[in-house]
């Protein structure tokens, strides 16, 4: 059954944030979401999720915006993004046994769909901003432990895939370069383990990387990057 990649769906049923205020195009986003999704994906399909699913601060008023997630069709595999506040990674194994069973939460663990093998976790990187004409590298406390900690997920989820699988397929919400499109360690482990697809978000404007680069194939899949639509990888 095919697989497609998705991210930053930035949902907020229970308590309702335009997403117009970043353009036009994102206009009733969550109904152009839906419409795509349903014509493109079967039930039997899977969907893998690349973050920031929910504005929600709190689980209970993320668990609208994961309905409206769960009622789409296929299974979905989940991993955080920067703004999944509601998803403490603590918290993974709670949350689980209250969503319904078409969604997974995904941190550093794998699963083999159809002799694919599938990994992920939220990823980091030190984000810059500009500040008069200087540009200044901005990093909230312990983002180097931040760092460290998520490639640690990572490399435990590329070791729980069998040898024997087909492919690999790492979902990763921020992208593993900088700003300036220089790799971060992340790419060190996808090379290693022999990464056949990187799936990622995060990126709304600017530069990014997209196709094959040193034998992976890097997908961006932003929604509004996507045109609000699923797009197959497998």
């Amino acid at each position: 059954m095919p697989i497609y990649a998705i991210s930053d769906l930035h949902l907020s049923f229970a308590n309702p944030k335009p997403m117009d205020i970043f353009g036009r195009i994102w206009e009733g986003h969550e109904e152009r979401i839906a419409r795509n999704w349903g014509e493109i994906v079967g039930k039997d399909d899977t969907v893998l999720v690349a973050g920031d699913h929910s504005w929600a601060l709190r689980l209970e008023d993320a668990i609208p915006d994961l309905d409206y997630i769960a009622q789409r069709p296929g299974k979905k595999i989940l991993i955080r993004g920067n703004h999944d506040y509601w998803w403490r990674r603590e918290s993974t194994t709670r949350i689980q046994k209250q969503l319904p069973e078409s969604i997974t939460l995904m941190q550093g663990h794998a699963v083999v769909i159809d002799g694919i093998g599938i990994t992920g976790t939220r990823g980091w990187r030190i984000e810059t901003c500009e500040q008069g004409d200087k540009g200044e590298v901005t990093d909230e406390p312990g983002g180097a432990k931040v760092m460290q900690r998520e490639l640690i997920y990572l490399e435990r989820g590329l070791k729980e895939i069998p040898a024997d699988v087909s492919k690999k397929i790492v979902m990763l919400h921020y992208p593993p370069f900088t700003t300036d499109l220089e790799p971060t360690g992340f790419v060190d482990l996808l090379k290693k383990y022999n990464v056949h697809t990187l799936v990622y978000g995060h990126i709304h404007s600017g530069s990014y990387l997209e196709g094959d680069i040193d034998g992976i194939k890097y997908r961006l899949v932003s929604v509004d990057h996507t045109k609000f639509k699923p797009v197959q990888i497998a």
